[in-house]
Order: C-alpha cells, then structure tokens, then sequence
C-alpha cells in the first residue's frame, strides 16, 4: 500500500522524489560524475516515483542506451560496485540481459541496481530533474510496468499500476493500450487471454500467499481488498474493451 499521500506530478515534467534511497543517488551521482549519464536510463520503480512519488523503494532499475559503448557498460558497473562498496558487501550478478550490482548483509540484497537490456522504446527518453541522468518516458513506464504485471505479477506492480490510475494519469484501457504498444514494438504476443489468464494466476498466488483475514490492520486489509476486486473487475473489464 502506498506509505503516504501520494503527490502526482505533470508526465511531462518529472521532480525529484522525497524518498530516493542514499544508495540510489550516491550510484546516480557518481555515474554523472564520470561523465556517463547518456549511457543509462531509469526506469521501474525508481523512475516512476519521478512521476508519482507515492511510495518508497529499495532498488534502482535502468535501461542501456543507444549511446553506450561496450566501454561505457563497463565503466558503469565498475562505478555502480566501487559506489555501492561504500556501504557494504557487493556481489554482481547477471542472467540473460540483466546485470544487477547488488549490496548485501545476511540474506537478500538490501540493494541493488539492475540495468538491462532494452527490447522496445515508445517514446524518446527525458532528462531527470538533475539533468545528468535519463529518465524514461511516463509512457515507456508505465508500458514497461503493464509487462512486468503480466509477466511476473509481483504485489509492488499491482500497486504501482493501481496508484498511477487512481491518481488520474492514465486510465485501465490506456494501459492496456500500452502493453499492446510494447509487446508489439519488441516483437512479443499480445495474447489477450493469456494477459488475462496470467493477471488472474498472480491474484491469486498473492491472495494465497497473503490472505486478507491475515493482515491484521484494518485500513491495510481494507486496501489490499479494494485493490484486488478493482483489478479483478474494472481492470479486467477493460482488455475487453475495443
């Protein structure tokens, strides 16, 4: 749910979120230190808050650019691992197209940049408030989201997806729209009923793994119910939609 009042902004103008992490502006400083802010993109969450600074996150997520060199690339990891052994212990990963630079204690990363590949862009990318990093369209996105919802259906994508259209930046179909924009930009199927069937597997697994009668406080049991028969119903309803 999100933490506070969330505070949308002009998708046409995207300010600094209240809540970005140290770990996240350190990287983002040192990154524009050296001169490589071209070379990568913010996106998920992250970028999002730029847009709608409604919640707080632990990660940063980028895209590579057109403009990043094979240099570039690794001068940038080598950056985000000196930066982020400021904090702590760092292990870098990587599978498929994705490199996450991650900071560690006992158990899971507390941290960790991941910069993948990009499959598709909409729209061109955007100047961040600093002006020394890109940041991703509010389309590209939220288009990026709606995949994520899709494809892996994680509990912070229903609520990412659910806040920016309460908040009135985008609608359920434009969304819609928008995934079909992307999966046919990168190539992927947009298999309406797959979309659908998947939608519904993550709602599921989520009421599975956090039943509403188990969520002890009433005003976050009231909300995770509200935002699942919105997804279940409004959201769902509108992939029909011509």
């Amino acid at each position: 749910m999100p933490d506070d009042a969330a505070v949308a902004m002009n998708p046409s103008q995207p300010r600094l979120p209240s809540r970005i992490p140290p770990q996240a502006s350190a990287c983002l400083a040192a990154i524009a230190a050296a001169g490589l802010g071209r070379a990568i993109s913010l996106g998920g969450g992250l970028g999002l808050l730029h847009y709608l600074d409604y919640r707080a996150t632990h990660d940063a997520e980028a895209w590579w650019t057109e403009e990043a060199t094979a240099d570039d690339r690794r001068r940038v990891i080598t950056i985000l691992e000196g930066t982020l052994q400021q904090f702590g212990a760092v292990r870098t990963r990587t599978w498929g197209e994705v490199v996450s630079i991650e900071l560690r204690e006992e158990g899971p990363p507390v941290f960790s940049f991941q910069i993948a590949e990009r499959s598709a862009l909409l729209e061109p990318t955007v100047p961040a408030p600093s002006g020394e990093i890109l940041l991703d369209s509010f389309v590209d996105i939220v288009a990026s989201k709606m995949v994520a919802l899709v494809e892996r259906g994680a509990p912070r994508d229903f609520r990412d997806i659910h806040a920016v259209c309460q908040a009135g930046m985008i609608g359920p179909r434009e969304c819609w729209v928008l995934w079909e924009r992307r999966q046919t930009a990168a190539g992927s199927d947009v298999d309406r009923r797959r979309a659908r069937l998947a939608i519904e597997t993550h709602l599921a697994r989520i009421g599975q793994h956090r039943r509403l009668e188990q969520i002890a406080e009433p005003g976050a049991r009231e909300a995770a119910e509200r935002i699942r028969a919105w997804f279940s119903t409004e959201f769902l309803d509108a992939l029909d939609q011509p």
